[in-house]
């Protein structure tokens, strides 16, 4: 069977795809708040263990200066410290000074027993008037030896003598000036002899040697001291504790960048949080050499009118 291409109807073409939809844009308030919902549960709905977000605080870019800081602890101490001593060895009979006393210059503040001393005195005085004695005695020899001298020489003169008795009357004379210049040393020696025992007395009367106050007292009534090797030492006097200063050790390494006149801050375990402060007043050069490790001190000075700091607190300097 044969088919004729008239026969054949129109051949169907190919269809066009369908044409595209338009997108939709969503709102950005419709995101906003969507974006807002979000963040709210997701607070609502955390885990009640979680803490919370970290916040930031922001500030605006500024210039500035940048400083470098030295840091340094020290001890706080008076500018003034006298340790006093005794001079002569005996018991503790008065003390007149506990702590905290204030004291002025030249008051007793302690006594020794005065007895030995005293005898000392005594026995120093009539030695003293022994040697006078004898001087007096002496001198009255020497002025009988120069009259027989002078007499000898007359009658020497006249032939009604020798000369060996002038001879032996210008020895005499001469002894005796011998003798009374022996003498008048030993008075000079007895009376230095009596001056140091009258020292030795004056000094029971311990004395303070500056205006003060009494720090720490390391004596008591009856105790005996002994100065015969090395001078002991019964109390400490601070001068003035209105004025401090903080001896302080630097390393080698920044004592460079310290100068007299640099302001400096310092705190001490007493008042935490509480800044006092100072100027450096001196960098000593004396090396301080611990485990062979270096330092300098770093004298820093502050006023003290409340008196609030104390010697020998811990202080932290920068």
């Amino acid at each position: 069977m044969s088919i004729h291409a008239e026969d054949l109807g129109p051949l169907d073409e190919p269809q066009a795809p369908p044409a595209a939809r338009p997108r939709r844009r969503i709102p950005r308030a419709a995101l906003v708040a969507a974006a807002l919902l979000a963040g709210a549960a997701a607070y609502y709905l955390r885990p009640a263990g979680r803490t919370a977000p970290v916040g930031y605080v922001t500030v605006a870019v500024d210039r500035g200066p940048i400083e470098r800081v030295v840091n340094a602890t020290g001890a706080v101490n008076p500018v003034t410290a006298v340790l006093v001593g005794t001079y002569v060895s005996g018991p503790i009979q008065a003390i007149d000074a506990t702590f905290n006393s204030p004291v002025k210059k030249g008051q007793r503040i302690a006594k020794i027993d005065p007895a030995p001393f005293a005898v000392k005195v005594r026995e120093a005085e009539a030695n003293l008037q022994n040697a006078q004695a004898k001087v007096a005695g002496n001198r009255a020899d020497l002025k009988l030896k120069k009259l027989l001298l002078e007499r000898n020489r007359v009658l020497l003169r006249r032939n009604l003598i020798a000369q060996n008795d002038l001879d032996t009357a210008e020895t005499g004379y001469e002894q005796a000036s011998a003798q009374l210049a022996l003498d008048q040393a030993a008075v000079a020696q007895a009376r230095a002899t009596l001056e140091e025992a009258q020292v030795n007395l004056r000094y029971t009367d311990i004395l303070s040697p500056v205006d003060g106050v009494v720090v720490s007292v390391n004596v008591a009534v009856g105790q005996t001291v002994a100065a015969s090797f090395q001078t002991p030492t019964l109390f400490l006097i601070a001068g003035d504790l209105t004025k401090m200063q903080v001896d302080t050790n630097v390393s080698e390494s920044d004592v460079g960048r310290v100068r007299e006149g640099q302001a400096a801050t310092f705190t001490v375990d007493a008042y935490p949080g509480q800044p006092f402060h100072g100027t450096v007043a001196q960098v000593r050069n004396a090396p301080i050499t611990v485990q062979n490790v270096v330092t300098y001190d770093v004298v820093v000075a502050v006023d003290n009118p409340g008196l609030a700091l104390k010697p020998g607190m811990t202080a932290n300097v920068s």
